[in-house]
């Protein structure tokens, strides 16, 4: 009996001294005390900063159209060419919706056989848009992944970046966007979870003096094509203090969507042709060269090619240099400051923030490259202990 109280006696000091630490770590808040018990911000990893550790430096066109992408039909003889081209800075974020638009007006030709002109990012979603309505599709293009002008952009989620003059937004632009984009959105939430090539990432605007100017994006554009139904993302946060990860006071937090261009690039090409496409390589100088194409429909998505193809004036390059990082898979944020950001992706932390208007130059220029070293050092200073 003596040795079964003792037994009881210690198992019940025991759960005394357990239930005491439980309530001591669930329920105990310090009282009367300025001292910062809590940290709240998070510890974030540092991107390793070197001239030694670019791997790649690439100069991509964006194809800038003064009144916006052209989505738009037009009868050539016999045969009927839907455009789809044209979209600045937002080429992968309108690309399903611009897509679907152009198939609306594919779908009145009433013919099934249809060649896709063009095999970036646009032409693919159209493709691939076709092909999921029961459409037989050709894409018929001078160059395939990875020396396609898509493959050199920064792949993120900028419906509105450089989209279009703002003083050429007609009321018929901004419904034709408010679709597109709706589409767009939802089909990328679709494809999340597979093979990381949509993935969601927290970033942070670290805001150090006064914010840059850029006549083609900007809030204004943002707020004139945008309902209330389109907030699709949580407005940026102002971080209080403890939960600011930077040393700058002026931080907003915002999640967003990056897109992982060589795997999805790769997974649209490899559906495109398991679902029964085909890809012709072909060079096209001339409108007549488009209309000699056996199909009766041609969808045309090459971009800037379209200057040349269909004299198309309002059509200007804007370039946009990026340079790579080795890889650092423990990364998964993106920060800005100043006109520089990183994205950390798959095939590189890609560093960027320029573009020059009417530059056809696609030379990488060392001393843009160094100001991206820069940028991204002094962000890295910026990061609290």
């Amino acid at each position: 009996m003596k040795n079964h109280r003792r037994d009881f006696l210690k198992k019940t000091a025991l759960f005394s001294i357990g239930a005491a630490s439980l309530g001591a770590c669930t329920s105990y808040v310090p009282q009367a005390s300025t001292a910062n018990f809590y940290i709240n911000h998070p510890k974030l990893p540092k991107v390793v900063v070197s001239r030694k550790r670019i791997i790649k430096e690439t100069v991509g066109l964006r194809p800038f159209r003064q009144s916006g992408p052209r989505i738009q039909s037009q009868n050539l003889g016999d045969k009927t060419i839907v455009h789809n081209y044209g979209h600045g800075g937002s080429g992968w974020s309108l690309s399903w919706g611009t897509a679907m638009l152009a198939t609306e007006l594919i779908e009145k030709t009433g013919t099934k056989d249809i060649a896709v002109v063009g095999c970036g990012i646009s032409g693919l979603s159209t493709a691939r848009t076709l092909q999921n309505k029961g459409y037989r599709v050709t894409i018929y293009t001078k160059e395939v992944y990875p020396n396609v002008t898509s493959a050199l952009a920064t792949g993120t989620w900028s419906p509105t970046s450089r989209l279009l003059d703002p003083e050429r937004l007609t009321p018929e632009f901004t419904v034709k966007f408010q679709k597109a984009c709706q589409y767009s959105y939802d089909t990328f939430q679709r494809l999340l979870g597979i093979h990381h090539m949509v993935d969601w990432m927290e970033s942070y605007r670290i805001r150090s003096g006064k914010p840059s100017s850029n006549s083609y994006n900007h809030q204004g554009l943002h707020d004139k094509l945008y309902t209330s139904s389109m907030d699709f993302y949580p407005s940026p946060t102002l971080l209080g203090k403890r939960e600011n990860p930077f040393k700058q006071p002026t931080v907003y937090r915002s999640p967003t969507t990056i897109f992982n261009i060589p795997t999805y690039m790769k997974m649209l090409r490899d559906d495109f042709l398991l679902a029964g496409g085909k890809i012709a390589i072909r060079t096209f100088k001339r409108p007549e060269d488009i209309v000699a194409l056996p199909q009766m429909c041609i969808a045309n998505c090459t971009g800037l090619g379209s200057l040349e193809l269909f004299g198309d004036e309002e059509l200007m390059p804007i370039s946009g240099q990026l340079a790579f990082l080795v890889p650092q898979p423990e990364l998964h944020y993106r920060a800005s400051m100043g006109g520089v950001y990183f994205i950390p992706r798959q095939d590189g932390i890609m560093l960027g923030g320029n573009g020059i208007n009417g530059n056809w130059d696609t030379t990488p220029d060392a001393d843009v490259t160094d100001r991206y070293l820069e940028g991204v050092q002094e962000i890295m200073r910026q990061l609290r202990s």
